[in-house]
């Protein structure tokens, strides 16, 4: 029996590297949709390194994209960051798109997020003289050709980026943005632990916004009711040069402490990297698919990306025009999200729905039965036909 259990244990382990040689997954044992654990098997590192991810509740069932955040500390922000993502991206608030988010869990994090790490000379007591080691950079390289080539190729990620550290990971946060800018797009720097050994990093960051980056490049920074004095020389430099390519904020919580703050400043981090975000589809005035989609143009120009109206978003407008007596309005949005969305049952049972309204009849046997030929199981739409064949037969 031992023998044979040692064989099976060995092959299962042998099936496993075969499959991927450096990653495996598993599920999370919180009992969430849509969230996983994935073991990363990191060469850089030397070590695996645990990531969480977050996806939005309507991946499984479409085929969007979706920008990503990533937070550093991710054990102990991701139950808070993944709460405001889903509630700041709801299709009634509408403030930031659906994105994937991906919490990466610590294992040594003075090592990894210290870009510069004072050690004294063997024998010395002379703190002038230090010794210097680089723990962010190798951290720097395991996110750039690792973890994050890893989420582009096994989710539906748009190459915009969100970085987001608080404390010690702040600083690695502004270190990564210093080192390599258009790795994450956007950042979020919660009281970043700029201290004397690393007074470098001010200097490094005012060179970098003497360059030329894309545009698309923005950075908030929240801090607490605490030492600013350092968060100050950094927002100085951003008064004093403030490049056109860069959008940034700056927010002091007082009524928040070192701990606490992250929270608010993550949630008013994504609000304004996305101020530009939110479109009005509620309420009495007409939309028309132009308005969205010059509203999308202009998404797209300012994130550096294609970023189109999602088969879900121009659905809700129909719904907005509908109730509001737009009828005309209402199938025309419907109509577009057919052409675009030719094999979703759901656009067609919507268009149908708004010639039923609209009184055209015969129009909405015609979407209600093509509905329902892509989905033989959608009985709602089953029901209406019948209601609609048996009124024109009558």
């Amino acid at each position: 029996m031992k023998t044979g259990g040692s064989f099976f244990s060995a092959l299962i382990i042998f099936l496993l590297l075969f499959v991927s040689k450096f990653c495996f997954a598993q599920e999370d044992p919180l009992p969430v949709r849509n969230e996983k654990a994935i073991l990363l098997q990191s060469v850089i590192m030397g070590e695996d390194r645990t990531l969480w991810i977050h996806l939005p509740a309507n991946y499984y069932t479409s085929s969007n994209t979706y920008p990503v955040l990533y937070l550093l500390d991710g054990d102990a922000h991701f139950k808070y960051a993944t709460g405001a993502v889903d509630f700041l991206s709801d299709y009634d608030r509408n403030r930031i798109p659906d994105m994937i988010v991906v919490g990466i869990v610590n294992v040594n994090r003075g090592r990894d997020f210290t870009p510069v790490h004072p050690l004294k000379p063997s024998g010395t007591s002379d703190s002038s003289k230090v010794l210097t080691t680089a723990g962010a950079g190798r951290f720097l390289r395991f996110l750039k050709e690792e973890a994050v080539p890893y989420i582009d190729a096994h989710y539906r990620a748009q190459p915009y980026r969100i970085l987001a550290g608080h404390s010690l990971s702040g600083l690695f946060a502004l270190y990564a943005k210093e080192t390599v800018p258009e790795l994450f797009p956007a950042t979020i720097l919660t009281s970043p632990a700029i201290n004397g050994v690393n007074d470098h990093m001010l200097g490094e960051f005012g060179l970098l916004l003497g360059k030329a980056l894309p545009v698309n490049q923005k950075l908030f920074i929240g801090i607490g009711n605490e030492e600013t004095a350092k968060v100050d020389s950094l927002t100085r430099h951003l008064k004093q040069i403030s490049p056109k390519w860069l959008k940034w904020d700056y927010r002091k919580y007082e009524d928040e402490n070192h701990f606490s703050v992250p929270n608010k400043t993550l949630f008013d981090g994504l609000k304004f990297f996305y101020q530009n975000w939110f479109i009005d589809f509620h309420g009495s005035k007409s939309l028309l698919y132009a308005d969205i989609n010059e509203h999308f143009k202009s998404l797209s120009a300012e994130f550096g990306y294609m970023i189109p109206p999602t088969e879900q978003f121009i659905n809700n407008c129909g719904y907005s025009q509908l109730r509001a007596g737009h009828l005309e309005n209402a199938v025309s949005l419907f109509a577009e999200n057919v052409r675009q969305n030719p094999n979703s049952f759901n656009a067609y049972d919507s268009l149908g729905e708004a010639y039923m309204k609209l009184g055209n009849v015969e129009l909405a046997i015609r979407n209600y039965k093509k509905s329902v030929e892509i989905n033989p199981d959608n009985e709602d739409g089953k029901e209406m036909l019948k209601k609609l064949e048996k009124a024109i037969n009558k």
